[in-house]
């Protein structure tokens, strides 16, 4: 080591780096499929201007890099602190800028609409495939693929093994895609 690095303590401090429990590929597909809901909500309902509600999301998800070994279901969680942050941008900022102008607002569309026309009939589907389950089990897959409850704690809140709850969360896929065949069958039988 030369001697200047010696003395110089910055010379040997590496990069300050977030803990990251997030694999980099698995964050960019967050970022990308929740970013401009985020930009979105905060301009559309908290009227946000467009350069700060980008700003707010991109410290939403900094706080979520932080944060992601305590989060539950990852969209309430996301859309609960583009709200906070857009809540305390406008008690920072008081009125000190001039809040968007509604048609301003509106002309920023809402990313939930975009592909509307293509999500809704699986939507439909999968409504009418929970409906003719056991209750139970239309619980249980809600709990895990809606709500983002882990085998564990299904199996904790049910009374019942881990394992057993793998085997009964299988079942409840299996029995999910055998209702879903036949709807699609009768349909096409109709045409």
């Amino acid at each position: 080591m030369a001697p200047e690095a010696i003395n110089d303590p910055a010379a040997n401090l590496e990069p300050a780096r977030l803990p990251c429990p997030v694999d980099e590929n698995v964050f960019a597909r967050i970022y990308e499929e929740n970013c401009g809901l985020l930009v979105s909500l905060a301009v559309r309902k908290f009227q946000v201007p467009a350069v700060d509600a980008e700003g707010l999301a991109h410290e939403v998800f900094l706080s979520y890099l932080r944060h992601a070994d305590e989060v539950r279901d990852l969209h309430h969680w996301l859309i609960g602190a583009i709200c906070n942050a857009s809540r305390y941008y406008w008690r920072k900022h008081g009125r000190n800028v001039e809040q968007l102008d509604t048609e301003v607002a509106a002309t920023r569309p809402d990313p939930r609409l975009r592909n509307v026309l293509v999500d809704l009939p699986d939507n439909i589907a999968l409504a009418e495939v929970l409906d003719r389950m056991p209750p139970r089990w239309a619980h249980i897959l809600r709990l895990r693929y809606f709500e983002g409850y882990s085998i564990k704690e299904i199996a904790e809140q049910q009374g019942v093994t881990s394992k057993y709850m793998q085997k009964l969360v299988a079942k409840c896929l299996q029995r999910a895609q055998e209702i879903f065949d036949g709807l699609r069958a009768r349909k096409d039988k109709d045409k």
